[in-house]
């Protein structure tokens, strides 16, 4: 499938605490708009969106993941380099 668009939303060195509030954020926020559709996929039709529930455990491991980076950035006095794109495409 063709790449419509690529997006660079974050390139740049940040300190830990900024790398905490930018990459938790967003996990954070993503975490909340699958809980969203959860919650309307179990009034509308009275059942769970298991992809979003799925996606959660996924968004929630990812997080853990990055707070031990951040950690050990924190405590080793390291920056961090952070690259981040998205690739929006059609799909059919």
């Amino acid at each position: 499938m063709e790449t419509l668009k690529k997006i660079n939303l974050f390139n740049g060195e940040f300190n830990s605490f900024e790398a905490r509030e930018i990459l938790l954020d967003m996990c954070n926020k993503n975490i909340h708009f699958n809980k969203v559709q959860n919650f309307s996929s179990q009034v509308r039709f009275g059942e769970d969106d298991e992809k979003a529930l799925h996606r959660i455990s996924q968004l929630r491991e990812s997080a853990e993941s990055i707070s031990d980076i951040l950690q050990y950035a924190k405590a080793n006095n390291r920056k961090l380099k952070i690259k981040s794109f998205i690739e929006i495409e059609y799909e059919d």
